[in-house]
């Protein structure tokens, strides 16, 4: 077996664990949405003095290059798609893993 070949293989079980990680995610995170009432633990301080007393410096280079040159696709990710939750996140980066996994076998087998 060369090692293209083991290559292709080990990334398609990572792929297959992947997916089966990304559903019972989907399926545990279903049946706990059901619950309401929880809320962010912010060390013992209220949300509205949480969010008053935040700011970020001017003088922060990267933060400035992002919100003047990446506002748009900043807002649409802060609002559309990050939800709070870091598991959210992961799922979100995972899926273009994913894409790009696939993208990758078609190239392979088809191209090769």
């Amino acid at each position: 077996m060369d090692v293209l070949t083991l290559t292709v293989l080990t990334t398609g079980l990572m792929l297959l664990v992947g997916l089966i990680i990304l559903i019972s995610y989907l399926i545990v995170r279903r049946e706990s949405s059901s619950k309401s009432g929880l809320e962010a633990y912010l060390c013992g301080e209220s949300m509205d003095d949480f969010k008053n007393h935040i700011s970020l410096g001017s003088s922060n280079l990267y933060w400035g290059s992002v919100s003047a040159v990446l506002k748009k696709f900043y807002d649409v990710l802060r609002d559309k798609i990050h939800t709070g939750i870091l598991n959210d996140w992961l799922v979100f980066m995972s899926l273009w893993f994913f894409i790009a996994v696939i993208i990758s076998f078609i190239v392979v087998f088809v191209g090769g």
